[in-house]
């Protein structure tokens, strides 16, 4: 698996990278063999959060079991787990990051972002102003922020994150007209969530169903770019043609799935001329 620095940083990760949001509710024995097969696959890259149920916790005594080695980022700020406090306070940030060291059996965060606050909650300084205290005694190696359109550009603009977490796929392009720019010159490492839009693609009563007239623009390119057989495998790869997006994350609990999607990363980037098309369609939600 293709492997690339996050932005300025010495974070070396898989282009393909794991979103761990379902690993919370699935049984330790299937989410073992998961990360074991992640490893086979070289996926190395996992993103989790602290109220993304247990999931955590089971990464965390999978890694104990000496699963292997992975780059892990979390996210932190949300109220969970029977919290008390103001969501991106001091207190609260600082609590979630002691409460994912522990979880994850770690010494320290390879990577922590600030979970989809708002340009205003930025702009008041204490939850960046946390994290940041947390980087600089040891306990977070690298900062990030995860959100969309004018609070990801606040976030870019205040020269302080190391990476950002943006919504972007073949369904979801808003972010190739200011965000994805800023934070390429901005010298930010990018990860990109959702990059197979949910699997919107593939229900027959979609609007975007692959079948449909959706794509009638593109599907004679799609189709003569052989890009078209396996909707999914585009979608990924979509996602991946962009250098600006260092890792796509995408979720499962099933290795057989992981498998699959792996498949897909390594199929490669859409010719540039095909990318064009799609970026002319710019789908809406």
């Amino acid at each position: 698996m293709e492997v690339a620095r996050l932005g300025s940083t010495d974070l070396e990760i898989s282009r393909h990278g794991f979103g761990a949001a379902r690993v919370g509710s699935a049984p330790l024995g299937r989410t073992e063999s998961l990360l074991r097969s992640l490893l086979d696959l070289g996926i190395t890259f996992i993103d989790t959060a602290d109220c993304y149920a247990r999931s955590e916790e089971i990464i965390g005594r999978c890694l104990a079991d000496g699963i292997g080695e992975f780059v892990i980022a979390t996210k932190c700020g949300c109220i969970t787990g029977g919290e008390r406090g103001e969501a991106y306070s001091r207190p609260i940030i600082e609590r979630s990051i002691d409460r994912s060291l522990q979880r994850l059996g770690l010494e320290r965060l390879d990577l922590v972002f600030l979970h989809t606050c708002s340009a205003e909650i930025l702009r008041a300084g204490e939850a960046a102003e946390a994290l940041l205290r947390a980087r600089d005694a040891g306990k977070v190696r690298c900062t990030g922020y995860s959100g969309d359109g004018e609070d990801a550009m606040e976030a870019i603009s205040m020269g302080i994150f190391d990476a950002l977490q943006v919504t972007f796929s073949i369904l979801s392009q808003d972010a190739l007209d200011e965000v994805l720019p800023a934070a390429e010159a901005a010298g930010m490492g990018v990860v990109a969530k959702r990059p197979i839009a949910n699997a919107r693609l593939l229900p027959e009563d979609s609007p975007q169903y692959h079948g449909g007239p959706y794509w009638d623009r593109v599907r004679s390119q799609l189709t003569g770019e052989g890009a078209w057989d396996d909707p999914l495998e585009c979608a990924l790869r979509f996602t991946l043609s962009h250098p600006v997006i260092t890792s796509a994350i995408v979720g499962t609990t099933d290795p057989a799935h992981a498998r699959e999607n792996a498949r897909r990363a390594q199929a490669g980037p859409l010719s540039p001329r095909l990318l064009e098309a799609l970026h002319q369609l710019r789908p809406g939600d």
